[in-house]
């Protein structure tokens, strides 16, 4: 009799049809719905391809952000003991706004990373000018600068300067 297994029902029948070869793959179902689990799975692995496929197309015609490090040029001491004001260098509107600013601190240093981004950066043919625009942003310190000194996340090694007050910072 077709379809029928001699191992019976039970929790070690799938292990018995496994080892009397009675159990591969499809053969236990009828012509129909191995028809249909074939065409089931063909929409599945259509379906995925059609989603990447329109990722992609996206991200080439209207573009994705994309955020890229911002060299910080100098930094200055806020109204309040713990507060830091970082001056950055941005891009145009829109092809290096500001997105975020965040610190690591130590007893010795702290590094500042500025982070900018590009809107739809990832479209074809998105283009951005050079010009360095300088952006301006308040963090908040865990304890007051004092004596630390201040370094640049996005290029190691570089000492920050530290001007007197806002003032300073803005006369450029």
């Amino acid at each position: 009799m077709a379809g029928t297994s001699p191992c019976g029902p039970g929790p070690e029948a799938l292990a018995c049809r496994r080892r009397s070869g009675h159990d591969a793959g499809m053969g236990g179902l009828t012509g129909e719905a191995r028809d249909r689990v074939r065409a089931l799975s063909l929409w599945l692995v259509t379906g995925i391809v059609l989603a990447g496929v329109a990722v992609g197309l996206y991200a080439v015609v209207v573009g994705f952000d994309r955020t890229q490090p911002a060299a910080v040029s100098r930094v200055a001491q806020g109204a309040e003991p713990r507060d830091l004001i970082v001056e950055y260098v941005g891009g145009s509107p829109g092809c290096g706004d500001p997105h975020r600013v965040e610190v690591t601190e130590s007893e010795d240093e702290v590094v500042v990373a500025a982070t900018v981004v590009v809107r739809h950066g990832t479209r074809f043919n998105a283009a951005c000018d050079d010009e360095g625009v300088s952006m301006v942003q308040t963090v908040r310190l865990a304890e007051p600068l004092g004596g630390r000194s201040v370094r640049d996340a996005s290029r190691p090694g570089v000492t920050v300067p530290v001007v007197a007050d806002l003032a300073e910072l803005a006369e450029g």
